[in-house]
């Protein structure tokens, strides 16, 4: 029969092993260092900084095969894609990915319910101003603060300048705001990239790459 000194050496035990494993999940799941600031698209791993989603991609295991009923679904596609290169090749519609993932990003949607109207407002950023909002240059007021007040015509060069400045502000957000961004955007990244190299995307934290993403922004959130 245990005694209660050995009860209560079990209950500290078990209290302990509780509060180790606690605190591990509340630390970056790759360097187990500091606290997470974003996740996985794929397996949904936290991680604290680009360095660590570098390390989590390049040892990221694959995703799981097909099955055969998938399988034939694809080959369905393959053949329809091929029978209409014009359509498949339209640069105007570049995001065919992102159909297959819409389950995804549906998953985004139901887990940060304001990322549909930040999406929204990006959009809005790149738009001309109308007479509503010839006044502050077309950008809706939540995104102006912080912002250059510097008055300019519009054209398309000043969509995507307001659409990257606005990207930028909302992929800085604190708490669940820029985490949902930053979420979306890595998923857009990872699907339009396919098979990729890890180092590759990690490298493409360039203006080319803001005003290709603004795009896609601006793709998806006029389906909804």
């Amino acid at each position: 029969m245990s005694s209660p000194g050995d009860t209560k050496s079990v209950q500290q035990s078990e209290s302990e092993q509780a509060s180790a494993d606690q605190a591990k999940k509340s630390l970056c799941g790759v360097c187990q260092q500091e606290p997470p600031k974003y996740k996985c698209p794929r397996c949904y791993l936290p991680y604290c900084s680009v360095t660590c989603n570098k390390v989590h991609r390049e040892n990221h295991p694959p995703d799981p095969e097909p099955k055969p009923a998938e399988t034939a679904q694809a080959a369905t596609t393959t053949t329809v894609a091929a029978a209409a290169p014009t359509k498949a090749n339209d640069r105007s519609n570049p995001f065919c990915a992102l159909d297959s993932a819409s389950d995804k990003l549906q998953m985004l949607f139901s887990k940060y319910p304001s990322l549909p109207q930040q999406l929204a407002d990006i959009y809005a950023a790149m738009q001309p101003p109308t007479e509503s909002t010839q006044n502050n240059g077309g950008i809706p007021a939540s995104l102006l603060r912080g912002l250059p007040s510097k008055k300019e015509s519009w054209n398309h060069d000043v969509g995507i300048k307001k659409g990257k400045e606005a990207l930028r502000k909302a992929r800085k957000a604190d708490g669940l705001s820029g985490e949902g961004i930053e979420e979306y955007c890595e998923l857009v990244m990872h699907l339009m990239n396919g098979q990729a190299e890890a180092s590759a995307l990690l490298q493409r934290q360039t203006a080319t790459e803001d005003s290709e993403l603004i795009e896609r922004l601006m793709h998806e959130e006029s389906k909804r």
